[in-house]
């Protein structure tokens, strides 16, 4: 009896980690060791679901998910989760739902996580009418004592962070996959102008640094900008440091959020003390899996292997000096910030000049441009690691410039929509010309970047060792700093009508 309650967790474990992949019957067997007809009984009698079916229900629910929490376009998922055309995929996602995928994502129905059986969670729609398995009563037992004696756990379906086009500041990207996870239906959008991160520009005044983007030095407190994100997405939090911890601490906290459904976010595991994502752990959580920014980095690659289902595993993530806390999310949701209090703010992080050893605001940009004109910059006697130093630190102050003020913009925009249906004119005005001032600095940006072509090499080293090419640069930054301060000046005027 235990053999076959132990045969059918491990088929639900393989059909999500191969969700977005074909199943064939010859893979279950392989991967099993039995034969696929006495599975499929065997399937059928401990979940109460055909197992085709269920295969069918599972991509469902996958999709359903993709549908409320990314932007990919319904034909895009439907082929992604196995299915041969979008008629196919509109019939059995009518018949799973309720709704076409149209009015699913229009009607934004929550989806987060499900468990699915012990130490098995995934992604699930929060209606009656998706079959999820149920244990049968005769193994209600042997299912605790499993519990008990569980070594791991994965929560599957946590969508992938990485850098990409759309998302490179790693904390609101995971926490935003987190909360998807959890069935919160909030975006990258909201977070980065929660945090701050849309608005701002850091130079290190010391030296040089590839730390002004890290978003811990927005403000003195480096943990400011997680308590910001958290109390705007209106959850409980807590933070757990290594400096008051053991790795008996830090397995404990994991365990038991992993064990509730709960991802955790970390600092550090694999590379730089960056935020990455907890999605399980395995051997007791010694073994943790989850989705890293530098998980598929070579100079990082060493001590991690990736799993089936794409998470990244590691056993030596204490080893690592960078990996500092634990950030657990609460499950209860209550009501987010005001709007007033994210404008002040937005407007403290375009304004404020010092933070500590950074300047910010307007001494940024200015910082930003001398240091490009210093005859030391990317002269030919500075060693090449030194001038990979500089370019790296121009081109983060570009991607702050870049997708900061984009960011900003659309965040913007936003609250033009919101203010107009709320019927305050004179708020959605000043909303949208700030939304435009913000896409100017975008665009300043972008011409920043384009200079040196964008190149993280030796082509962009070459090109901006050119002084006019530097000067064109330190114009086009001045220009930035001029856009922000525009940009302040409406939120400061916004700001009087509440």
């Amino acid at each position: 009896m235990q053999d076959y309650f132990i045969l059918t967790q491990a088929v639900l474990a393989y059909i999500e980690s191969h969700i977005d992949e074909e199943i064939e019957p010859e893979d279950l067997e392989r991967r099993m060791c039995v034969s696929y007809s006495h599975l499929r009984d065997l399937f059928k009698k401990k979940t109460n679901v055909p197992l085709g079916r269920y295969i069918v229900n599972r991509r469902i629910a996958n999709a359903a998910y993709d549908l409320v929490h990314t932007k990919k376009s319904a034909t895009e998922i439907a082929l992604s989760k196995g299915f041969k055309n979008p008629d196919t995929f509109t019939r059995s996602f009518r018949r799973v739902t309720g709704y076409t995928p149209s009015e699913f994502r229009t009607q934004r129905v929550r989806v987060g996580r499900t468990r699915i059986t012990n130490a098995i969670y995934g992604p699930g729609i929060q209606i009656n009418t998706v079959a999820i398995p149920s244990i049968n009563q005769e193994d209600f037992e042997m299912e605790k004592i499993q519990k008990k004696e569980s070594d791991a756990c994965v929560l599957y379906g946590v969508h992938k962070v990485y850098y990409r086009y759309e998302e490179i500041t790693p904390f609101p990207a995971c926490l935003r996959s987190v909360l998807n996870y959890l069935g919160q239906d909030i975006d990258y959008c909201y977070l980065m102008a929660a945090t701050g991160a849309a608005f701002r520009q850091r130079w290190n005044t010391t030296i040089w640094d590839g730390g002004n983007v890290d978003i811990r030095v927005i403000y003195e407190d480096p943990d400011e900008a997680f308590r910001k994100a958290f109390v705007a997405a209106g959850r409980s939090f807590s933070m757990v440091r290594r400096d008051d911890s053991s790795k008996e601490d830090f397995i404990s906290v994991i365990r038991n959020e992993i064990d509730a459904g709960r991802p955790v976010i970390a600092l550090g595991i694999i590379g730089p003390p960056e935020a990455c994502i907890i999605t399980g752990y395995r051997n007791r959580g010694n073994t943790l899996l989850g989705w890293n920014f530098f998980q598929e980095m070579p100079e990082f690659s060493e001590p991690v292997t990736i799993d089936e289902c794409g998470y990244f595993s590691i056993d030596d993530w204490w080893e690592n000096p960078s990996t500092s806390m634990l950030m657990t999310v609460g499950e209860k949701e209550s009501s987010r910030i005001e709007t007033k209090d994210l404008l002040q703010n937005a407007l403290y992080v375009l304004t404020t000049e010092k933070i500590g050893d950074y300047a910010g605001g307007p001494a940024a940009f200015h910082l930003w441009a001398e240091k490009l004109l210093f005859p030391s910059t990317f002269s030919e006697s500075l060693p090449m690691p030194e001038k990979f130093e500089q370019l790296m630190c121009h081109s983060d102050s570009i991607d702050m410039l870049t997708e900061g003020r984009a960011y900003a913009h659309f965040y913007f925009q936003y609250l033009a929509g919101v203010f107009r249906s709320q019927d305050e004119p004179d708020k959605a005005r000043l909303a949208e010309a700030a939304s435009e001032q913000f896409n100017r600095s975008f665009e300043i940006g972008r011409e920043i970047g384009a200079i040196h072509n964008g190149s993280h090499d030796e082509s962009g080293i070459r090109i901006l060792s050119d002084i006019s090419n530097r000067r064109r640069a330190a114009d086009l930054i001045t220009k930035a700093a001029n856009s922000d301060a525009a940009s302040a000046a409406i939120i400061s005027e916004l700001l009087t009508l509440f």
